[in-house]
C-alpha cells in the first residue's frame, strides 16, 4: 500500500527524490504498483504528473513521445505509426489505456508486456535523466537495444522520452494470450529494412516469454542478414531453437515456442511480402 506520494517539480527533483528513497518509485500511471502479482511493490511514489512528459510531438525526421503519454494517446494521435498503435491496442481494458504510459510499460520490461517487443523491433532511441554517483544531473540519448541489455543498470533512470524514425521500416508484433485481459504467453517483435536491390539489413527479433523475459534472437537476426534464413519455415526453426521457455500458468515450454515461431514467421513472411503493419 502507498503510504506517502511525492509530487517532483521537475525531473531533477524527481530523480533527487528516489535516490533519497531506495525503495520508492516514480508514479506514471499506477497500474502496476502493489498490484496482485506484479514484481512492484512501494510505499513510496514520486508522481511524474507535473513534468510535461505527455506529449507527442513531430520533429521532422522522427516523433517524439513523452515517458508519460497514455496508450490510449497512441491510439488516438495521428502522428503515431501503425505499428506502435497496434501494440498499445493488446491492452484489452480501455481504462488501463487510460492509465498505463509507454514509458512504465517499457520501463518495466516484463515478459508480458505490452509494447516492448515493438519499440526493441524499431531501433528507436530514449531519451533519458540521471544523477551521478556525485548528484550531477545529467540527460541522455540511448539506443533501446542497451536500455534492454542493461537494464538492471538503468534501474534508477528516468525515461523522459520515446524517439520513433519516420523511415521505410517495417515493424510489426503479435500477441499471444489466452484473452485480452490475461497476461500474454508470448509477444512477438519483428523489424527489419529492405533497400531498392531487396537487400534485408537492420533485422530486429524480440520475444516477450512469460516466465523468461524480454529476449534478443541476435542468432535468427543475424541468419536472415547472411541469406542463410530466406523461407518462413527457417526462420520458424530457428527461433523455436533459440527461444528460453519454461512451463507455467500460461502454457507449457512447447507451446510458447511453437507460438513464438508461428508469430515471428508471420511477420518475417509480411515483410518479406512488402506488407505493412
Amino acid at each position: 500500500m502507498i503510504q506517502e506520494y511525492l509530487v517532483a517539480s521537475d525531473t531533477e527533483d524527481a530523480l533527487k527524490k528516489k535516490r533519497a528513497n531506495a525503495k520508492s518509485v516514480f508514479y506514471a500511471g499506477g497500474t502496476e504498483i502493489n498490484r496482485i502479482g506484479s514484481t512492484v511493490e512501494a510505499k513510496t511514489a514520486i508522481s511524474l504528473a507535473k513534468l510535461g512528459l505527455d506529449t507527442i510531438t513531430d520533429e521532422g525526421e522522427t516523433i517524439r513521445i513523452g515517458s508519460m503519454v497514455t496508450l490510449q494517446q497512441l491510439i488516438d494521435s495521428p502522428l503515431v505509426p501503425v505499428w506502435l498503435k497496434d501494440a498499445a491496442r493488446f491492452c484489452g481494458s480501455f481504462t488501463k489505456r487510460n492509465m498505463a504510459t509507454i514509458g512504465g510499460n517499457l520501463a518495466l520490461m516484463s515478459d508480458y508486456s505490452y509494447l516492448a517487443p515493438a519499440l526493441l523491433a524499431s531501433r528507436c532511441r530514449l531519451f533519458t535523466a540521471n544523477l551521478t554517483e556525485k548528484g550531477i544531473y545529467s540527460e541522455d540519448s540511448i539506443p533501446i537495444r542497451e536500455y534492454h541489455a542493461y537494464h538492471k543498470q538503468f534501474s534508477g533512470t528516468l525515461l523522459l522520452s520515446i524517439s520513433i524514425y519516420k523511415d521505410d521500416r517495417f515493424v510489426g508484433s503479435l500477441r499471444f494470450g489466452m484473452s485480452s485481459q490475461s497476461q500474454a504467453a508470448v509477444t512477438v517483435g519483428f523489424g527489419a529494412m529492405k533497400d531498392s536491390e531487396q537487400v534485408i539489413s537492420q533485422v530486429r527479433v524480440y520475444v516477450a516469454v512469460h516466465g523468461k523475459g524480454v529476449q534478443r534472437l541476435d542468432k535468427v537476426e543475424n541468419g536472415i542478414e547472411n541469406g542463410e534464413l530466406t523461407r518462413r519455415d527457417d526462420v520458424q526453426l530457428s527461433v523455436g531453437h533459440k527461444l528460453e521457455a519454461v512451463d507455467d500458468i500460461s502454457g507449457s515450454s512447447d507451446y510458447k515456442r511453437y507460438i513464438a515461431s508461428e508469430g515471428v514467421g508471420q511477420l518475417f513472411s509480411l515483410f518479406i511480402k512488402g506488407g505493412t503493419r
